[in-house]
Formats: C-alpha cells, structure tokens, sequence
C-alpha cells in the first residue's frame, strides 16, 4: 500500500471502526518478528560446517519470566475471534454462507502464504542442490518454514468461528466456560492420570476459548461493564490463577516452547497459557483509554494502517530475513557468540538488529503487492455442499500449515520426511495441500447459473 492509499484508508477510516484492535493486530505481530529474532541462538561452526539452532530460554533462564511480557499470541487470537465475530455477522446479514466466510479466510491468510511457500520451494530446491553434503543446509530449511504453525491453528480458529459463535450467541457464558474446562480436564488426564496422548487436544481448547474472548468484547461486554472494571478483573483473576499454577503446580514461567523444557506451556498450550491470556487481555482493557486517545491523532492512526497493510508480508518474511542474516555471518566468516548467558551475546545482537529490520523492510517491499484482503465479490450464500467443500478447504490449509511448521523447506530435492502427529509429511505434500486448500475454496463460492 504507497503513501496515496495509507491517506486515503486514513481518510476512509469510520468513526465506529474499533482502532485499538487494529493497534494491536499491528503491535502483536511485531512483537513477534522482535521476540524471534531475540530468542534465536545460532552457533556456526566453521570447523565442521554444522549449525546449531537454539532458543536463547534453553540456557539463559533469566529471559523466562520475559515472555510473560512478549509472547503476544493470545492477544492476536482474541483479535482473531473480534474480527471473525464481526467479518461472520456482515457476511451472514448480507446472504453469505460458511462456504463465504471460509473463501475470505483463505484468500487472506493463504494466498500471500503460498507465495511465500512458491518462492522457499525455489530456493530449497537451490540449496539443497548446491550444498548437498553440508550440515547446515538441513537446519536452515528446516527451520525456515517453522512459523507458519501460527496460521495452521489460526485456521482451526477460523474454520469453527461460524459454529462456536452460533453457540455464544445462545449462551456465552457457558461456550467460553465449557471451552476452558475442557482445557483444564485435558491437562488433568494429561498430567494426573497418565494419558498423554490427549494433551494435543488443547491445541484446539485452548486457543479456541481464547478466540472466544473476542465474541465477547465484540458483544460489547467491554463497554457495559467498563473496561477498567473488567479488565482489572481479568488481570487479577488471570494472574493470581498463573501464579497458583506455577508455584503449587508442574507449570513453568515460560509462554515460550524451549527443548529441554520440563512441561511446555505453548506446544501444546495448557492451562496456564489460558490463565496468562485472561491476564494479558485485562491488562490490555486497561491500556484501551489512553490507547484510543492516542489513535484519535490522525499521525498516529497512520501508522497503524500503514502496519496493518504489511504486517502479514512482515511475519511471513522475518524468519527468512533472520536466516538470510545469519548465513550471510557464516559464509563471511563471521564467529557469533552463542552462548545467551554472556554479554557478548546480547551486544552481538543489539550490533544485529539494524540489518535485521533493513532486511525484513526489504523484503515487505518486495512482497507487500500480495498482501491484500480478497475482493469483494458477489456471495455464493449458504448450502450444504458448499459448506463441505469449504470444511475440506480448510482442513487442507490446516494440515498443510502444520506441515511445513515440521519440515519446512527441507528436502525439495532429497524427500525429508517428518511426521505431523502421526501423518508422514513432505514438503511437496504440504505444497500439494495448500494448493488444494485454495482450489476448493474457490470451487465453494462457484455459483452455477440457473435453470430456466
């Protein structure tokens, strides 16, 4: 979006359009590009040509408690539920069907996403072939797909928000009270009885009552209980629940996944995650005031539109941005400090940072063109085939971003194969799925013409 367009959205921008959740679509998605590039340890070894890709919480055990400040997924899930709450409701009202709202979701998560997946298949198949023998080309790859497990459980969100909204509109309290006991009696059979298996099960109840909490703001429930109200509420609740949970329970500090981590709180997420999100989401309505002063200045709102029409090109690219940046280090000849529990290590990376975000701005200028929300077209509305067709959909995007979150770009050339839970995963059967994800989703909207 240039200068001409950001003016104009600026310009176009309603008085009932809700602005702090647009700031924190914005400022949640840069939190992550900032926490990656903080959390990413890469020790180049130019001895043996190995590299090794750590996480800095693995060994510097002061940053843990820190993520409790940076991780920003929950706040970007109870966004996700405002948006989808709100984007169901107009389409509903105006004669639209699930088969609608899953083309919408597709077209705007999917379509910069298979770009991104196109252009890493290239450059995988580039690599591979050029550094066959070397240790590092597999950790590279590996790793560079890893962050699109974001948007394979954003689109779980996604696909039941028709479904769980209906739900929330018959009873709120008990949708978001039954999501989170389900949460909590998964960690239960999980850690008190032994069964282990259920525990990726909170990938969905977890995420899912967190994504519910933005029914609820959507509802209103902010303004007719007042935000300091309920957002002082939910902190406290949140926090002295986490904090119960981390002293007298097996639940560490840590909103981050780490190898080595006793029980992680993230992959899957458990019980304390969800506690965390309550109180991220009350300190957030408390913050919502002065946020919205602040966004009433048109330079300020700028900004944010400005964010918001690149943010997904931004997260899409980071990592490729911070892989880029660390083998450019390797092949100069660069020895960087991997050890996080030294100085050295953090004035390496404070040295790093401004490439870091060159690279990233670069790459945003490359690829905004393709981060655009779909046109809006004339509505296939509701029916039962199209709704299938559109369940497939996305159930295909689902498992083919999960995949490429296991085995990244690795093995274009040499067929690496990981495993998604217990479903054998390639890169090529990720890109296949993802393909197949947008093709039925555009099969669904498909309106065949009447007969007379």
């Amino acid at each position: 979006m240039g200068e001409g367009a950001v003016s104009a959205a600026v310009d176009a921008t309603p008085d009932t359009r809700d602005r702090f959740v647009d700031l924190i679509r914005v400022g949640s998605l840069i939190g992550v590009v900032l926490g990656h590039f903080a959390m990413a340890a890469v020790v180049l070894d130019h001895a043996d040509g190995t590299v090794v890709v750590a996480n800095v919480l693995e060994t510097a055990t002061w940053t843990r408690p820190l993520t409790l400040l940076f991780q920003v997924m929950p706040l970007f899930f109870v966004v996700g539920g405002f948006a989808h709450a709100t984007s169901w409701r107009s389409l509903r009202a105006r004669g639209g069907g699930y088969a609608d709202f899953v083309h919408a979701r597709i077209g705007r998560l999917l379509m910069p996403t298979a770009v991104f997946v196109a252009v890493w298949m290239v450059l995988g198949a580039a690599i591979e072939l050029a550094w066959p023998d070397s240790p590092a080309t597999g950790p590279l790859l590996q790793i560079s797909g890893q962050l699109l497990w974001f948007i394979g459980i954003y689109l779980i969100a996604a696909a039941f928000a028709p479904a769980l909204l209906a739900a929330h509109e018959r009873a709120p309290r008990l949708t978001l009270g039954a999501l989170a006991s389900a949460a909590v009696a998964v960690d239960v059979l999980r850690l008190a009885a032994g069964i282990d298996g259920v525990k990726w099960l909170n990938f969905a109840f977890v995420w899912l009552a967190i994504h519910q909490l933005g029914f609820h703001y959507a509802d209103g429930v902010a303004d007719r209980v007042g935000p300091r109200r309920l957002g002082g509420t939910m902190l406290g609740v949140g926090a002295v629940a986490l904090l119960g949970l981390v002293t007298w329970g097996p639940y560490g500090w840590s909103m981050v996944s780490y190898a080595g981590e006793p029980l992680s709180n993230l992959a899957p997420p458990t019980t304390a995650l969800l506690m965390f999100a309550c109180a991220q989401a009350g300190l957030a309505l408390l913050l919502r005031g002065p946020a919205r002063r602040l966004l009433a200045r048109r330079r300020a709102w700028t900004v944010v539109v400005a964010g918001g029409a690149v943010a997904m090109t931004a997260f899409l690219w980071h990592f490729s941005a911070l892989v880029a940046l660390h083998a450019v280090l390797w092949g100069a000849g660069v020895d960087l400090a991997g050890d996080p529990t030294t100085a050295s290590f953090w004035w390496g990376k404070l040295a790093m940072l401004p490439a870091f975000l060159l690279l990233v701005g670069l790459l945003v200028l490359a690829w905004r063109r393709f981060d655009r929300p779909p046109a809006r077209a004339a509505l296939a509305g509701p029916g039962a085939g199209r709704a299938t067709v559109a369940a497939v959909s996305v159930a295909c995007a689902i498992v083919a971003m999960l995949g490429f979150a296991v085995v990244g770009f690795r093995g274009v050339v040499s067929g690496y194969v990981g495993h998604v839970a217990v479903l054998p995963m390639t890169v090529w059967s990720a890109a296949v799925l993802t393909a197949l994800a947008i093709a039925l989703a555009r099969v669904a909207v498909v309106r065949r013409p009447r007969r007379s």
